[in-house]
């Protein structure tokens, strides 16, 4: 049985690549760390809306710069 390829939804090749690490705190909330794929950079957050602001933020500022 042939394989098919399975679409890919990957960033442009000169864009941010970011790794989300998530896991269950002790306050019951999730928290987790952010990682620049590209230089090791390391943000913490404690609650998912300070990763969904996060997101948000740089989401506008790659618009911005591509603009």
């Amino acid at each position: 049985m042939a394989q098919e390829p399975t679409p890919r939804n990957l960033p442009r090749a000169q864009g941010p690549v970011y790794l989300v690490l998530l896991w269950p705190g002790e306050a019951g909330n999730w928290e987790g760390r952010i990682k620049d794929a590209k230089t090791g950079a390391e943000i913490p957050f404690g609650e998912l809306e300070e990763l969904m602001s996060w997101l948000e933020t740089h989401k506008n500022d790659e618009s911005r710069r591509s603009a």
